[in-house]
């Protein structure tokens, strides 16, 4: 299998801040159009980067609630609640061989991966179909619980193309242009459960297929982008366990996940609303130099 490519990190906002965003949005980046999804709940507008990675902004339409109800994504909170890895389209997805190395390394975790299964949305700037496969996470059934465990957000999904890549992720000048100057994903942090770092690691290393470097004592696993940019460093993935009051509450209220993510600025980047980070719905977003 190929070396895993961080696809993009899924943000859920409010439905009006897609159609009025706040000025943590507007100040920072430039948003491409997006979508309405094939199941006719969610709608979606992108954060698109020069190494190809994005952010995307998603929101159940009109916050209806009843179109959470049975939704993977219907109990989360605002803010990061899940993240996408994808291989290169030239190569076929290892299905077999992903499930195979979880269940070696780390099958105390009670991990699986479901089938691919295929979706797609609607483009609302030119009512375009755009379709891909994606592999998620089983849910997890427990006992006592009234219902399956999610494991989303936890874990990664895999996301693969159907219809041209650039249909889903429009690469070009126009969209990746920031105020800030953002050029792509530096590095993001899973938080999770005390005394669990090392299983996490091993968890995330199989499904990534990929090993851990170890970096000033503190370990991490690389990922690579789907555009390499020349003098861009590749993307990192920390796991680390909550040492502030702050992130103890964080992972009691959403559970194993990203609680954090640093972009990478340009050159000449600048941070629109003035400081070098984002506290904002349940995220924190950092701002690096080259």
């Amino acid at each position: 299998m190929a070396p895993a490519q961080i696809d993009h990190v899924v943000i859920l906002v409010p439905y009006a801040d897609l159609h009025n965003p706040p000025s943590w949005i507007t100040s920072n980046f430039t948003l491409t159009p997006g979508g309405r999804h094939s199941d006719g709940r969610t709608e979606n507008k992108l954060i698109i980067f020069e190494d190809g990675t994005y952010l995307e902004l998603i929101a159940f339409i009109n916050d209806n609630p009843s179109l959470r109800r049975g939704h993977f994504w219907g109990d989360k909170m605002y803010g990061f609640i899940d993240f996408a890895l994808t291989t290169n389209p030239k190569d076929t997805f290892d299905y077999a061989g992903l499930r195979g190395r979880i269940h070696h390394k780390s099958g105390r975790l009670g991990i699986d991966y479901d089938t691919p299964a295929e979706g797609g949305r609607k483009r609302g700037q030119d009512g375009k179909e755009v379709r891909w496969k994606v592999t998620f996470p089983k849910s997890e059934a427990q006992v006592d619980a009234p219902r399956s465990v999610s494991r989303r957000g936890e874990i990664p999904f895999w996301c693969h193309d159907i219809t041209p890549r650039d249909l889903r992720v429009e690469v070009t000048r126009e969209n990746t242009t920031h105020p800030s100057g953002v050029k792509g994903i530096a590095q993001f942090t899973i938080l999770v459960p005390d005394g669990q770092e090392s299983a996490y690691l091993d968890l995330y290393s199989s499904i990534m297929d990929s090993s851990p470097v170890q970096v000033f004592g503190t370990a991490r696993l690389p990922l690579e982008t789907p555009v390499s940019v020349p003098g861009l460093v590749k993307p990192w993935l920390f796991v680390e366990s909550p040492t502030l009051d702050i992130e103890r509450q964080r992972l009691c209220d959403r559970g194993p996940g990203i609680v954090e993510i640093a972009l990478r600025l340009g050159i000449e980047g600048h941070v629109g609303v003035g400081r070098n980070s984002i506290d904002e719905k349940g995220m924190w977003i950092h701002f690096l130099n080259v």
